[in-house]
């Protein structure tokens, strides 16, 4: 087996970079958001994300709906109601793509096409960087009017993923920055393995109440049982549905979501650098084989919401700057 390696092809029938190191596959299409669709351990068999191909014999539904399957990024993560936000002065209007509940949903980078910026491999690494600028004259700027340079950038090692987000705010006023990951877990991971197998631990914090549109209210509430369960490492992602927002609170400095496989000895570990500050929970119907995991910066609805901004998350970026939020994904050993 080589080291590290970058390979082109196919996804199904659309253009995929896949990388490979260590034991490890993790097939990205550049096409459709940028997305890591697939992580795979070849040597055990482990597929440790949702895959489109797992539901569907092409990819036409992923196409239309992307959202639950592999790691998209989020910008704005989630929910912004009405679709409507004032920030700095500026009064933003972005798509009602929920309509039931008259909400923009998950941002505006998650399906258009990514550049591919760079690729190689070296020194047991294999690394692929995407680009994509925001300027006038793209639709989406004719909703949110800033000048942006986005980098979705990808490791693999022996040790797993890496992957991280870089804004650049090639602007001359300040940006609101609202980032996340709709990261889809497989539950079960292993091939052999059962959903009774595992249970699921996520170091959650405070619980946020959300309305039946699915928007924070700012009060806190109790945890219920499977979520408290969750909190202490033996939750059942197929117990329930779950469709839940809380603060993170890492453990041993760790911000993190582990689902171990009693079966196996094994844990998928996802963890998060501080920039992530809260979790979304969501697993559909809890039939479905998956765990969404969901990093954010911000609360939903962050820039609407009455509260201060070291509460909410709510941030901008200066003229010029630049900010870089990653997280890490991979197989451990399990523990406890």
């Amino acid at each position: 087996m080589e080291d590290a390696c970058v390979r082109e092809g196919l996804y199904g029938d659309e253009r995929a970079v896949t990388l490979c190191a260590g034991p490890y596959e993790a097939t990205v299409l550049p096409g459709i958001g940028g997305h890591v669709v697939a992580l795979r351990d070849t040597v055990r068999d482990l597929r440790l994300l949702r895959e489109p191909l797992d539901v569907a014999d092409d990819l036409a539904a992923y196409r239309r709906d992307p959202i639950p399957y592999g790691i998209p990024l989020l910008f704005p993560p989630n929910r912004i109601a009405d679709g409507t936000f004032t920030c700095c002065g500026e009064t933003y209007r972005l798509p009602i793509n929920e309509p039931a509940r008259h909400n923009s949903l998950h941002g505006f980078f998650a399906r258009g096409p990514w550049q591919v910026s760079s690729l190689g491999a070296r020194g047991g690494v294999a690394r692929l960087l995407l680009r994509r600028q925001l300027r006038a004259g793209d639709e989406e700027y004719g909703y949110f009017p800033h000048r942006l340079t986005l980098a979705l950038s990808y490791e693999l090692s022996g040790q797993g993923l890496r992957h991280a987000v870089r804004v650049r705010n090639d602007g001359d006023r300040p940006a609101p920055l609202m980032v996340g990951f709709h990261t889809a877990l497989r539950v079960p991971f292993a091939a052999a393995a059962a959903a009774g197998d595992c249970d699921v631990f996520v170091s959650i914090g405070e619980k946020w109440q959300l309305s039946l549109r699915g928007l924070p209210t700012g009060r806190r509430m109790p945890r219920d049982l499977m979520q408290e369960a969750i909190a202490q490492g033996h939750g059942d992602a197929g117990a329930q549905p779950i469709d839940a927002l809380f603060s993170a609170q890492p453990r041993d400095g760790r911000n993190l979501c582990r689902v171990r496989d009693r079966s196996t000895g094994l844990a998928v570990v996802y963890a998060t650098d501080d920039a992530f500050r809260n979790w979304m929970l969501w697993n559909g119907d809890a039939q479905s084989g998956f765990f969404c995991a969901e990093p954010m910066t911000c609360l939903v609805n962050a820039p609407n919401l009455d509260l201060p901004w070291d509460v909410s998350g709510m941030r901008t970026l200066a003229p010029g700057a630049s900010w870089v939020g990653a997280c890490t994904l991979g197989v451990e050993p399990a523990v406890g």
